[in-house]
Order: C-alpha cells, then sequence, then structure tokens
C-alpha cells in the first residue's frame, strides 16, 4: 500500500502467481487494518497473477493506468498449418469486430543472452520471431505490437502505440 500501483503490481502478481498468499488472505488483512485499504483492493481487483515476469506485470499496470481495457494474458494460439506448434502471447485483445491484437513485452535479453536464445545467432532469433509473428497471422491475429520496458516506463509510448493499433479505452476512463 505504500508503492504506487505501476511498482506495485509486479510483486502483487508474483506473489498470487506463486501462490505465497491468496486473495482472501488480502482481504483479511485489509478487513484488520485501521486504514484505507484502496490500493490494495485496486490490485486485488486487477491483479491475477498471470503475467510470468515483472515486466509484464509493470507493462498490464501500465495499460491499467493508462485507462486500456485490460487484456487476457498468456493466451494460447495454435498454427493451422502446423496444429503442433503453440505460440504463448503476453496480452491480448478481442474486439467487437473480430480484431485480434496482440501485445509482446520484449526485453533485449531475449535477442542476445545465450541463456536465453539457446545459444542461437541473434539471425537465427529473429527468423524464429518472424515465423512466430507469420503463425500467429495465420491463427487470427491481425495485430500485433511489441513494447519495451523504456516505452512502458515513460508510459505515453506505450499507450500510444496500442491505442493506434485499435486497444480501446475503459468505459468512463479519463487518460491520467
Amino acid at each position: 500500500m505504500l508503492y504506487p500501483f505501476r511498482q506495485a503490481m509486479p510483486v502483487f502478481n508474483e506473489v498470487l502467481r506463486r501462490g505465497f498468499c491468496s486473495r482472501d488472505q488480502v482481504l483479511d488483512l485489509c478487513d484488520k487494518l485501521h486504514r484505507d485499504c484502496g490500493p490494495a483492493l485496486r490490485l486485488l481487483h486487477y491483479g491475477t497473477g498471470d503475467c510470468e515476469n515483472g515486466g509484464e506485470s509493470f507493462c498490464f499496470a501500465t495499460m491499467i493506468e493508462g485507462g486500456l481495457v485490460p487484456p487476457r494474458m498468456q493466451v494460447e494460439f495454435i498454427d493451422p498449418r502446423a496444429p503442433h506448434k503453440r505460440y504463448r502471447v503476453d496480452f491480448v485483445w478481442i474486439l467487437h469486430d473480430g480484431r485480434i491484437i496482440v501485445a509482446e513485452f520484449d526485453g533485449m535479453r531475449k535477442y542476445i543472452d545465450p541463456s536465453m536464445t539457446d545459444w542461437k545467432s541473434t539471425r537465427q532469433v529473429v527468423h524464429e520471431e518472424r515465423e512466430r509473428e507469420d503463425a500467429l497471422r495465420r491463427a487470427g491475429v491481425t495485430t500485433i505490437v511489441r513494447i519495451d520496458y523504456q516505452e512502458a516506463k515513460e508510459i505515453w509510448p506505450m499507450i500510444r502505440k496500442l491505442r493506434d493499433a485499435g486497444v480501446p479505452l475503459r468505459h468512463n476512463s479519463q487518460l491520467f
């Protein structure tokens, strides 16, 4: 309750993801405190534990703060040409008109850190990423937006990218 929403969400999501604490336990604690628990209740409302790392949680919290409709997270798509190939994406919005917007949080480590690239060259990693995007489009994804930490940290570059891609605002939301 001492930290801003965007800084607290990564910790809160990780606690939920690892099962260190349940939602009911957080509510019970809030009931026992004699202070405003609004920040904790907001985390309870939006937190899911579905984000796989702190960067994704930070992006998710930035989306919420930016007034966007909350995405579904960690959704799996199957390549229709190769049903044995499954691709999980970080964030998804399925719009009323049938469009499917995907946002992926990308850190540079994914391209250059041998422990994350399985010792593949940068060229091979980029090639596989293109193949993955092609498979996602075959599976019905209409737009793929890549987000990095700096864009999320600065807020507006990320929100602008997502709005330009067609991600809707929550009803009655004001942008900051």
